[in-house]
C-alpha cells in the first residue's frame, strides 16, 4: 500500500469518524446504543464518512476553513489521549509532563496539517465528477460491524474506501463504544494497524533522538506540510 493511498485512506476515516459538521445533522448514537447494536454504529459511521466528504469538498472552501473543520473531525471523532499514548508506548511512562505535552501540541498539530492536506488534494478536482460516473452512490460504505471479543469497551466496523485508480480500500475502525459518544482508536487499511505503524516509527525516532527528537521531527513535518498548504 503506498504512502498516498494510506494517507488518504486516513483522511477519509476522519471524516467518517463523529458528526461536528452542520450537513450531518442528527445521526448521532449513544455508546450505549453501539454497544448493544453493533449494526447502529456501522451506519452512523457510513452517514459520517460520506457527510464529511461533502463538508470537506465544498466548492470555494478556503484551505484555512478546511482545516478547521478536518480539525474539529479530528477531535470530536477520535480519542487523542488513548491514541498519543499507545503511539508512544514505554516512552510515555518515561516522559515527564513537560514532555508529554510538548508531544501531544506537536502530535496533534501534524496530524491535522498533513492529513487535511492530502484529503483537499484528492477530493478537490474530479473526485465527485469521476464518483458519480462510475456508478457509485457513496465514496464509503460499511460492510459490518461486531463486538470486540478481547475487550466489551470496543467494537469493530469494517468498510471500504472508493477510489478512482483501483479497487476499493478495506478498512477496519476500532472504536471505543464506553463513553458518552463512540471515539475511533485505531484504524486498519488493507489490514495493517495505522496506531502500530505510528508507534513503531516514533519509537525508532526516539531511539536515536530521545522524546525531543520526535518533537522536532514532528515540528518540521508540521512546517512542511503548512507550507504545501499555503
Amino acid at each position: 500500500m503506498t504512502i498516498r493511498l494510506r494517507r488518504l485512506a486516513v483522511a477519509l476515516a476522519l471524516g467518517a469518524a463523529i458528526p461536528v459538521l452542520p450537513v450531518i445533522g442528527s445521526t448521532a448514537i449513544t455508546a450505549a446504543s453501539a454497544q448493544a447494536n453493533p449494526e447502529a454504529a456501522s451506519a452512523a459511521i457510513e452517514a459520517f464518512g460520506n457527510n464529511a466528504i461533502a463538508a470537506l469538498s465544498e466548492p470555494g472552501l478556503s484551505a484555512e476553513r478546511r482545516t478547521e473543520r478536518f480539525r474539529a473531525l479530528f477531535h470530536d471523532g477520535f480519542d487523542f489521549d488513548w491514541i498519543s499514548r499507545f503511539v508512544l508506548g514505554r516512552h510515555w511512562r518515561a516522559a515527564d509532563e513537560s514532555q508529554r505535552a510538548a508531544f501531544r501540541d506537536a502530535f496533534d498539530a501534524y496530524v491535522v496539517s498533513t492529513y487535511s492536506s492530502r484529503f483537499s488534494d484528492y477530493v478537490a478536482g474530479t473526485y465527485s465528477e469521476q464518483l458519480a460516473q462510475s456508478g457509485q452512490s457513496k465514496a464509503f460504505t460499511t460492510t459490518g460491524a461486531r463486538s470486540d471479543s478481547n475487550d466489551d469497551r470496543m467494537a469493530v466496523v469494517s468498510g471500504r474506501m472508493w477510489r478512482p485508480d483501483g479497487p476499493p480500500v478495506p478498512l477496519d475502525f476500532r472504536v471505543r463504544v464506553d463513553g458518552p459518544t463512540p471515539k475511533i482508536i485505531d484504524i486498519a487499511i488493507e489490514g495493517v494497524s495505522m496506531a502500530i505503524t505510528q508507534r513503531s516509527e516514533f519509537s525508532s525516532v526516539i531511539e536515536r533522538s530521545g522524546i525531543n527528537g520526535l518533537v522536532t521531527e514532528l515540528n518540521r513535518r508540521t512546517e512542511q506540510a503548512t507550507a504545501r498548504n499555503s
